[in-house]
C-alpha cells in the first residue's frame, strides 16, 4: 500500500482525527482566501478526493437533519468542507430556497435524480406534516442512502423509487456509472438494466390528486422527463425546477429557443435561469436572483449547465424573496473579476 493509502486508511479508521483534519483543510482554506481565490478547486479539493473519495460521512444541517452520505462527487465535497461545518443546506443554496419555498404546505413533490437526498430529504422534512416526496433515484446506492436518511431523521413521507423517469414508461434504459444521470437505451446485454416511467403515468397509478412541485436533475435527460410529464403540466401546472446543459439542450440560437424552454413555454410556463453557487455558500438572506431566459449570458465556459425555474404564473416570483436581474450569467463565481458572474447583491 502507498503512503497516500496508509493515511486515507488511519484517517478512516479515526473519525476524531479525520475530523480535525478536515477542518483544518477549511482553516487553510480559510487563511488563503476561499472562496475568493478559488484553492479549493485547484489545491484542497483533489487532497480531498484522494484521501476521501468512497469513504461513508455524516453532518449535520442548522435545522437538525441529520445526513449520511459517500464522497463520490463535488456536492460532497462541497458538503464536508462546509464552512461553517453545520451548514442550512447541502448543496446549491439559492435552490434549496426556492424548493423550501414552493413545497410549503405541498401535498405531493417529485424529485428526480434525487442521489443521497441532498434535496429529498430537507424537502420532505418541511412538508412532514402536509404532504409526500417522491424520490427518484436509478442508483440503488444512493437510493438505499435516501431511506437511511429518511430513517435517521424520522420521516416516514420519503418515497423512493428505483425508477428512471422518461417520456415513456416500460422502457429499458441502462445505467451507467455513479452518478444518477449518466442514462441511455438499452442496445445490448449489460448490467444495471432500468425500468422507465413517465410522471404521468406515475401520477395516474398512484392516484395522486394534485402535484405541486417538481425539481429535476438528470443531466442530460430533463426534457425527455418533461415529456414525460406533459399532461401533469398542462392541467395541474406544478413549479417546475430543472437543469439545462449546454451538451444536451443546445442554445447557441439563444436560450429561449432551446428545446427544453420552448417546450416549458408551449405549455403556458414562464421560465427563468436561477443564479446559483455550485458550492456550500451561506447565502442568508440574499434574495434569488432570477434571469428572464431571453436576457441570460450562458456562452462562457464552453461546457456547462445551470438551473432554470418554470412557473405558471409571474406573480409566484413577484416577492421580497425573488429579485429579478438582466444580462448576467446564472453561474455565481466568486473568484471572477467580471461582475456578470457576481451576485448584483450579497
Amino acid at each position: 500500500m502507498d503512503k497516500l493509502g496508509l493515511i486515507k486508511n488511519a484517517l478512516n479508521e479515526n473519525p476524531q482525527l479525520r475530523d480535525y483534519f478536515i477542518q483544518s483543510i477549511v482553516g487553510f482554506e480559510k487563511n488563503a482566501g476561499y472562496p475568493e481565490n478559488n484553492v479549493r478547486d485547484s489545491i484542497s479539493g483533489p487532497l480531498c478526493d484522494e484521501l476521501f473519495t468512497g469513504l461513508s460521512f455524516q453532518k449535520l444541517l442548522s435545522n437538525g437533519l441529520k445526513i449520511k452520505f459517500v464522497y463520490n462527487s463535488k456536492i460532497a465535497r462541497e458538503f464536508l468542507l462546509s464552512d461553517p461545518e453545520i451548514p442550512d443546506h447541502v448543496w446549491e443554496p439559492q435552490t434549496t430556497k426556492l424548493l423550501m419555498h414552493f413545497s410549503k404546505g405541498a401535498k405531493n413533490v417529485i424529485i428526480a435524480g434525487a442521489y443521497f437526498g441532498d434535496q429529498a430529504i430537507p424537502v420532505a422534512y418541511n412538508i412532514k406534516q402536509s404532504g409526500l416526496c417522491h424520490s427518484f433515484e436509478p442508483n440503488k446506492n444512493n437510493s438505499d442512502l435516501i431511506l437511511e436518511n429518511a430513517r435517521l431523521n424520522g420521516l416516514s413521507n420519503v418515497l423512493v423509487n428505483n425508477l428512471a423517469l422518461w417520456n415513456k414508461s416500460n422502457e429499458k434504459l441502462i445505467f451507467e456509472g455513479e452518478t444518477p444521470w449518466l442514462l441511455r437505451y438499452l442496445r445490448e446485454k449489460m448490467k444495471n438494466i432500468l425500468d422507465t416511467i413517465t410522471i404521468d403515468d406515475y401520477i395516474e397509478q398512484n392516484k395522486i390528486a394534485h402535484l405541486n412541485l417538481i425539481m429535476i436533475d438528470v443531466e442530460g435527460s430533463e426534457i425527455k422527463v418533461l415529456q414525460g410529464a406533459s399532461k401533469i403540466l398542462v392541467e395541474q401546472k406544478p413549479v417546475v425546477i430543472f437543469e439545462t446543459h449546454s451538451l444536451y439542450n443546445d442554445w447557441s440560437k439563444g436560450l429561449e429557443n432551446s428545446d427544453s424552454i420552448k417546450l416549458m413555454t408551449s405549455m403556458g410556463y414562464t421560465v427563468y435561469a436561477i443564479r446559483e453557487f455550485h458550492q456550500n455558500i451561506i447565502t442568508g438572506n440574499m434574495p434569488v436572483e432570477l434571469l428572464p431566459v431571453e436576457r441570460t449570458f450562458c456562452e462562457i465556459p464552453p461546457h456547462h449547465g445551470f438551473n432554470l425555474l418554470a412557473v405558471p404564473s409571474v406573480s409566484y416570483v413577484q416577492n421580497d424573496l425573488f429579485r429579478i436581474v438582466f444580462d448576467l450569467s446564472p453561474k455565481l463565481l466568486l473568484h471572477k473579476q467580471d461582475p456578470k458572474f457576481l451576485p448584483s447583491k450579497f
